[in-house]
C-alpha cells in the first residue's frame, strides 16, 4: 500500500503574441509574489519577472493533480491578455522593450540550496540580458499519519531531493533535452535545488519543493501523472531502501554531471542500469509512453488552452 503525501506546483510560461513575440506578463498579470491573484480554482496567479506563474492546490494523487492543474489552467486562461497564448518552454529571449520594467530586472530574489552540498545556492548571473527561464518545480508535502514523516525532518528532505535527483531529474534530461532546457540548466535546475518549506496556494505546510525540472512536463497530463508515479516510488526509496548505497553505487557526482551537463547519453545509461528496478509498474508504463511521445505532444491542445 503506497503511503499518502500531497503533491503540488507552481510553474511558469511565457506570454506570446500571434505574431511570435514573447512579451512581459507583468502589465498584464496582477499578482505579484508578496500578493497573488486567487483564482476560482482555488489556486493562484502571479507574474514572476516577465513570465506568468500559478500556483495549484495541493492535490492526493495523480488523477486529482492532474484535474487541479486542469482547473487552474481554466482559470489562468481567463486571465491572459486577448490574442496571447502560454508557451511551455525552459528558455527563451525577450526583446529590450519587454525588459523595461524593474521586475524584469529581478532574479532569485529567495533562495534556494543545494542538497549535496548542503548550502544556499548563488543568484544566477547570466551575461545574455534577454534570456528567461522557466521552471516546473515539484512541490512534496507530508500527508497526516501517512509514514512519510521523513519530509519534516530536514535530513529527510535532503534525502528526498537527491533521490529525487536520481530519479526525475536522470530522466528529465532524456525527456527534457532541447536547447532551450540545455540553456536555463546553465543557469537554474542544478541537482539538488530545493527549498525546504513548502510555499502552496493557500499558504506554507510541511515538505520540500523539488527546483531542478523546468516546465517540460506541463507539455501533457501524461507528463504529469508520470511526474506524481515517480514522486511516489522516490519516497519509497527513502523510506523502505538503502537510499544512500543506492546513490553511492550509482556516484553522487555523477548524478550531479547527468543533471548540470544535460549528458542523455550517461543518463540513459543510469536509468537502465539503476532507475527502472526501482519504478513501480505504473511509473514504468508512463515512463515508455512520454519517452514515445513526448515529441509529439501539443502542450495547447492537451489541456485545452488553444484560442
Amino acid at each position: 500500500m503506497a503511503k499518502k503525501f500531497t503533491i503540488g506546483t507552481d510553474p511558469e510560461f511565457f506570454l506570446r503574441r500571434k505574431d511570435g513575440k514573447f512579451i512581459s506578463a507583468i502589465p498584464h498579470i496582477s499578482g505579484t509574489k508578496e500578493a497573488p491573484k486567487p483564482l476560482a480554482s482555488g489556486g493562484s496567479i502571479q507574474h514572476d519577472n516577465v513570465a506568468v506563474e500559478f500556483a495549484t492546490v495541493p492535490a492526493t494523487d495523480g488523477k486529482d493533480f492532474v484535474n487541479k492543474i486542469k482547473a487552474t489552467f481554466r482559470d489562468v486562461k481567463k486571465e491572459i491578455p486577448a490574442g496571447c497564448t502560454l508557451e511551455a518552454i525552459p528558455s527563451a529571449n525577450f526583446e529590450l522593450d519587454e525588459l523595461d520594467h524593474e521586475e524584469a530586472q529581478r532574479f532569485g530574489c529567495d533562495p534556494d540550496f543545494d542538497a549535496w552540498e548542503i548550502k544556499e545556492n548563488e543568484a544566477p548571473k547570466c551575461e545574455d540580458a534577454t534570456l528567461r527561464t522557466c521552471g516546473g518545480h515539484v512541490h512534496v508535502g507530508k500527508a497526516d499519519g501517512d509514514g512519510n514523516d521523513f519530509l519534516v525532518d530536514p535530513y529527510g528532505k535532503i534525502a528526498v531531493v537527491r533521490v529525487m535527483d536520481v530519479i526525475h531529474g536522470v530522466i528529465s534530461v532524456i525527456l527534457d533535452n532541447s536547447k532551450a532546457a540545455i540553456v536555463r540548466r546553465k543557469l537554474y535546475g542544478k541537482a539538488g535545488s530545493h527549498r525546504p518549506v513548502v510555499k502552496e496556494a493557500g499558504g506554507y505546510y510541511d515538505g520540500v519543493e523539488y527546483r531542478v525540472l523546468s516546465n517540460f512536463w506541463f507539455r501533457s497530463p501524461q507528463l504529469v501523472m508520470l511526474i506524481h508515479s515517480l514522486t511516489t516510488d522516490a519516497l519509497r526509496v527513502v523510506r523502505e531502501m538503502d537510499y544512500e548505497g543506492l546513490i553511492a553505487d550509482i556516484d553522487g557526482t555523477r548524478v550531479c554531471n547527468i543533471i548540470n551537463e544535460g549528458i542523455v547519453k550517461d543518463a540513459c545509461k543510469v536509468l537502465e542500469d539503476f532507475i527502472r528496478p526501482l519504478l513501480s509498474k505504473d511509473s514504468l508504463y508512463y515512463l515508455e509512453e512520454c519517452l514515445a511521445n513526448v515529441e509529439n505532444y501539443n502542450f495547447k491542445r492537451e489541456w485545452e488552452l488553444e484560442v
